[in-house]
């Protein structure tokens, strides 16, 4: 009798497992479903809209992809896990980013149109011009940038983009389109204002389009020669980075990070991972758009906050992480 309960038991509980994964199995085929015809969506709007997106991303496909095998970082597949994901934001985000800097920039203008009446950038001699818009660009992107980090509603969309676990060129694509739109405005704004024209305007908007690409790159190349003057992956692998001494660090180019007090470039060592501790969903593009509006921001003073702060420890959510420690690298 009691062998017949305990068989009954563990018949029982065999039945319940099978139930689970059949169901963890349908869970995971209806979300690969989604993200394949997501992507397919993304294609054909690239190719409507924006028809050379595609030949552009093919040859960055056929640049990063030997580059990071040859000089990988941390191994890992070309396909990895929301590889596809981020190639829609790639493919999808650039049109959607363009608008909103836009009204953006027209929203936040609108106080200060009457400065557009000197002309400012006609009467300045190019001398003085250049370097001028190279300031207002590099300080006006950092402050966007940190800004991100600081406001806990602006977090709510930058969290999507620190949600990578996994760097590579592909990642830096994963952006929510209002938060990439809100930094762009914050950098170009004061060149609208002073009469910059819309090339200028333009061509840094491609600029940090392509900086994006490369100083998210999974190589291990450090650049000595390079890695003060300009962002490179090792300077902006750390900004991703869990590490608790590298919170909110390097968020533009490091002049200026150094000149307000946030860099971080320590000899010899690597980032031990990437990620946030918010619950930003991984593999779904339509829910990562979503995921601003339903929930509300991390306190940034908690330490199960979006990045682990320097005077708490890190604290790893064992049910659902939502960060990555890596496979351990050189500390050359």
């Amino acid at each position: 009798m009691i062998f017949s309960h305990a068989r009954r038991a563990s018949l029982t509980e065999q039945s319940f497992t099978a139930m689970v994964e059949a169901d963890r199995s349908a869970r995971s085929n209806h979300a690969e479903l989604v993200v394949g015809i997501t992507f397919v969506e993304a294609i054909v709007f690239a190719l409507a809209v924006r028809g050379n997106a595609l030949v552009g991303i093919a040859l960055l496909f056929l640049v990063f992809v030997p580059t990071e095998k040859l000089f990988a970082l941390r191994p890992q597949k070309v396909l990895r896990p929301g590889f596809f994901t981020d190639l829609t934001h790639l493919l999808v985000n650039g049109s959607i980013v363009a608008v909103a800097t836009i009204v953006f920039v027209a929203i936040a203008s609108l106080p200060f149109l009457w400065l557009r009446g000197f002309d400012a950038e006609a009467a300045m001699p190019t001398a003085l011009a250049l370097p001028l818009a190279l300031a207002f660009v590099f300080v006006g992107n950092y402050w966007g940038h940190r800004l991100s980090h600081q406001v806990p509603w602006l977090w709510r969309f930058h969290s999507v983009h620190h949600s990578i676990e996994q760097m590579d060129w592909v990642a830096s694509g994963r952006l929510h389109p209002l938060d990439s739109g809100f930094t762009q405005a914050f950098t170009v704004l004061p060149l609208f204002l002073l009469g910059y024209h819309a090339g200028v305007l333009g061509g840094t908007a491609v600029f940090f389009t392509l900086l994006a690409l490369f100083q998210h790159a999974n190589v291990r190349l450090r650049f000595p020669g390079l890695r003060w003057v300009i962002n490179t992956p090792e300077w902006h692998h750390w900004h991703h980075a869990i590490d608790a001494e590298a919170r909110d660090r390097n968020f533009g180019l490091p002049i200026v990070d150094k000149l307000f007090g946030t860099a971080y470039l320590p000899e010899g060592a690597r980032p031990i991972g990437f990620g946030t501790h918010d619950p930003v969903p991984q593999g779904n593009y339509w829910s990562q758009l979503a995921y601003p509006f339903r929930r509300k921001a991390h306190d940034r003073s908690d330490p199960t906050g979006p990045s682990p702060g320097a005077d708490h420890p890190v604290r790893v959510r064992r049910d659902r992480p939502r960060w990555a420690i890596l496979p351990a690298v050189r500390r050359d």
